[in-house]
């Protein structure tokens, strides 16, 4: 049947004489099946070690492979008997004969893997081993599966996976049983062959005496090898005297000279007469010596590029093939691009290629970037490309800007450490206005009178925020004396009391307010005072150059200016319009919510400053007038003692948990050290000068 596939014949087709004789042969030499007996008891009583011995063999027909058993008995003579065999005809499609050899030994670990399995719980099997007389399959299997080919590759790896604890050797195809079962055999001449029933003879030797003196095929040698992809890269690296230059202008005149003296030389071995060139250089020849460093760069960082574009192949690299490439008359790759027909200059049209870790790009970015005054990324790129295309130009740039010393003093960037945590005047529990921080806003502008020719003058206002509550009170002062802010204090504390503490930067107005109190406490009448009252005001002052230090009550000035200009615009008010509206503003910031505000409708109203200033909102419907309560004065003392400690602890769980998160600076950064180089900016002098 194998035959006739492989001829193509159809069913109706009558069989060529050869096939139809040896079919005939068979069928006649079929009765002599009947005198074949296989022995199937398998004495293991005593427990003696058994081996599982397996044959392969293949040939251009067919494969097999056949599974012994070697027993010794009570008196140690061994015995071998037959397990069994499997046989398979080669594929229609040729195979090589080692590929049939590999599928014999796959067929036998199949084989003796299920064999294993079958007998272990009967025998005491102490090994398995198996034999083929193909050397290239014994080498295949010695050697990593990884190395060869994907069909070679996962049968090797199969048959390692089935048995791993397998030891495979070589057999000679005379001393195979297996041998006839791959090429065929008559069935009376199979009844009459001995090396297949009963083995050969090594299987009745020791175990310890199958020891194979073959050895395998070196690698190289095998069939079947994966090919080995090898990539041979070769760095060019610049010449010496190209990286030694920091300045383009230099090199340009460095190599315009060098130039300039061969041609010299090679006039005088010529012996011809000289020409008087200039002391100084023309611009030819800096054009020429820029020529030249254009092709040197490019013949290091575009060698594959330049020598496909002298050869007349195609651009391999699709970033470049974009560009559409091509080298001029003078050996310098240009970019082709598509603005051929466009009035635009020769060198604007099609630009030097440059490579972005060219050394001669950097230091003409540098250059421009230095005749232009220190100019960003924009304007350099659109003056550098009139004239150079330089792959990843900003990359390039950005190198150029970061390197430079003088941009590094100009967009330094300080030192953030860590938000830190809240100081205890912004958290603990204090009376409003207790703890206050203080800064001016202004100036504005304030008429004496409403006549139409009154004079104007400039005011200030003094703004006090709580640190506890976010109140604010807002005082107009006339000037920024000492005494002007002595005067709006003293105002201040008539209406909302003594602070404990006082936060202000270090204006002179604060400093000299401080001065003056100082003075007053350690004076007599002070003295008395203080004792009379035991009350005293301490003042902090933010560090120099620290204005994070305010930022509440620099948040405060700014709400205040907000609502102040969108309120009077470029109107001019008279001192009685000016603190009415100024009052109006007051009420505004001291209404505003300090917790997100609910749009539950039985929710409670958002707590805001003027909570703990007046008990409710200073911008609410005033009440609908009722009868007068009937509570006696402790009762009520009582009820507004309650209200009061809830508005409190509505301070301390809805809006003092708000202030956990950090709003920036929220990335822990090293302390600045000694031995740690560092740009210390000096707000008094110029970047330059740091």
């Amino acid at each position: 049947m194998h035959c006739t596939w492989q001829l193509g014949m159809t069913w109706d087709e009558p069989l060529p004489n050869n096939i139809h004789d040896e079919w005939v042969a068979f069928v006649s030499d079929l009765p002599s099946l009947l005198n074949i007996r296989v022995p199937r008891y398998l004495n293991s009583s005593h427990g003696a070690p058994c081996y599982l011995l397996g044959f392969c063999d293949a040939s251009q027909l067919g494969y097999a492979a056949v599974v012994y058993v070697r027993m010794v008995d009570v008196d140690v003579n061994a015995s071998v008997c037959l397990i069994g065999t499997k046989t398979k005809l080669a594929p229609v499609k040729s195979l090589t004969i080692p590929r049939l050899e590999l599928n014999a030994a796959l067929l036998l670990a199949r084989w003796l893997s299920r064999v294993r399995d079958i007998l272990a719980p009967q025998l005491n099997i102490v090994g398995i081993n198996a034999w083929s007389d193909s050397t290239i399959v014994l080498s295949w299997l010695g050697a990593p599966h990884e190395a060869f080919k994907i069909y070679v590759s996962n049968r090797v790896h199969q048959i390692r996976t089935l048995l791993p604890d397998c030891r495979w050797r070589h057999v000679d195809s005379v001393n195979n049983p297996a041998d006839c079962a791959s090429r065929g055999i008559m069935p009376a001449a199979l009844a009459q062959h001995e090396l297949y029933w009963h083995g050969p003879q090594l299987a009745y030797g020791d175990p310890s005496e199958w020891d194979d003196a073959h050895s395998p095929l070196p690698l190289c040698d095998l069939p079947e090898l994966r090919p080995m992809s090898c990539a041979a890269c070769v760095d060019e690296i610049e010449v010496e005297w190209f990286n030694r230059f920091s300045n383009y202008d230099r090199m340009l005149r460095v190599v315009a000279y060098m130039r300039r003296f061969i041609a010299a030389g090679i006039r005088r071995v010529r012996r011809q007469p000289d020409h008087n060139a200039p002391a100084y250089l023309q611009k030819s020849e800096i054009d020429s010596a820029a020529r030249i460093l254009e092709a040197e760069s490019q013949r290091v960082h575009f060698a594959v590029l330049l020598r496909e574009l002298s050869t007349g192949k195609h651009v391999s690299s699709k970033p470049l093939a974009r560009l559409a490439p091509f080298i001029d008359p003078v050996g310098v790759i240009r970019v082709g691009g598509r603005l051929r027909h466009s009035l635009l200059a020769y060198d604007c049209k099609h630009p030097v290629l440059l490579a972005k870790h060219s050394h001669y790009a950097y230091l003409l970015c540098h250059r421009w970037h230095r005749v232009t005054c220190h100019a960003g990324p924009r304007v350099l790129t659109a003056l550098i490309s009139r004239r150079f295309w330089i792959v990843s130009l900003r990359s390039v740039l950005h190198r150029v800007i970061t390197n430079c010393s003088i941009c590094v003093r100009f967009d330094a960037k300080r030192v953030q450490p860590l938000m830190a945590d809240l100081p205890d005047t912004r958290v603990q529990q204090r009376r409003a206005f207790d703890r206050v921080g203080v800064d001016y806003a202004g100036p504005l502008q304030m008429r004496e009178t409403r006549l139409r020719k009154s004079r104007v003058f400039k005011i200030y206002i003094a703004v006090f925020i709580c640190f506890i509550t976010k109140a604010v009170h807002l005082e107009v002062v006339t000037d920024l004396s000492t005494d002007a802010f002595l005067a709006a204090f003293d105002r201040f504390i008539a209406r909302r009391g003594l602070p404990s503490d006082v936060f202000s930067d270090c204006g002179t107005n604060f400093v000299g307010a401080d001065k003056k109190l100082r003075a007053l406490i350690h004076s007599p009448e002070g003295r008395a005072a203080i004792a009379n009252s035991r009350a005293i005001c301490e003042w902090h002052f933010n560090p120099p150059s620290a204005p994070h230090f305010g930022g509440l009550w620099e948040a405060a000035v700014r709400s205040t200016k907000r609502l102040l200009i969108r309120v009077i615009g470029t109107h001019i008010f008279t001192y009685e319009e000016f603190t009415t509206i100024l009052a109006r503003v007051e009420a505004v910031l001291n209404s505003r919510p300090l917790t997100p505000a609910s749009t539950d409708p039985h929710d409670l109203e958002c707590l805001t400053p003027s909570h703990f200033l007046i008990g409710q909102p200073l911008l609410t419907v005033p009440p609908r007038s009722g009868p007068e309560s009937t509570r006696s004065l402790t009762d009520r003392w009582k009820l507004m003692d309650q209200c009061h400690q809830s508005f409190w602890r509505r301070w301390s769980s809805e809006y003092l948990t708000t202030l956990q998160e950090r709003s920036k600076w929220t990335k822990g950064v090293p302390n600045v050290k000694v031995d740690d180089m560092v740009v210390v900016a000096d707000n008094q002098n110029p970047p330059l000068m740091w």
